[in-house]
């Protein structure tokens, strides 16, 4: 009788460690990278031999974003907010892991290897009407550089944030 109780106590114990060990994720990755022109800036002549200095002009940044996912089924975009700014954005699966960037010396991990899921978020243009974030959301995309909010075939929503998006080395260029 007391093996029994054993046996049964051990097969709870496995389960709710099985349970939890295999509970539901979705972290959010979160790159930027601005390009450089590999020219320094030269100052302008102006007439009577004053120098003006030129500024570059800031160029806009290319984002790479991703989420790591287990367990978790497919996924729609509701809304991106980058910088309190609102962008059209698509998802689509990783196929080939780690995710690596070339910078020109070396190559950047962006997402390293996985047996999870691996999405890629592109963004597709900015939206040129101004909005405002749905309230759920406003005090997130405030106070965060990024705010991704998805919904899943069941209904479910996701949100995910990230307080500073990662700066990568600038990619330099003529």
């Amino acid at each position: 009788m007391h093996y029994k109780k054993t046996t049964i106590a051990l097969i709870l114990l496995f389960t709710v460690f099985s349970a939890v060990a295999q509970k539901p994720s979705l972290r959010l990755k979160a790159f930027q990278r601005y390009h450089i022109s590999g020219l320094p800036p030269t100052p302008v002549l102006e007439v009577g031999g004053k120098e003006t200095e030129v500024k570059p002009t800031p160029s806009e940044p290319d984002y790479f974003i991703y989420l790591i996912a287990f367990k978790i089924p497919l996924l729609k975009i509701e809304s991106l907010w980058i910088k309190r700014h609102l962008y059209q954005a698509a998802i689509s699966k990783v196929s080939c892991k780690p995710v690596l960037l070339d910078n020109g010396i070396q190559k950047d991990t962006l997402v390293a290897d996985t047996d999870k899921e691996v999405w890629q978020i592109k963004i597709t243009g900015k939206t040129k009407k101004h909005s405002k974030p749905a309230k759920i959301i406003s005090t997130r995309v405030a106070e965060n550089e990024l705010v991704l909010r998805l919904y899943d075939k069941r209904g479910r929503y996701y949100t995910r944030f990230v307080k500073h998006i990662s700066q990568l080395e600038p990619a330099r260029g003529i």
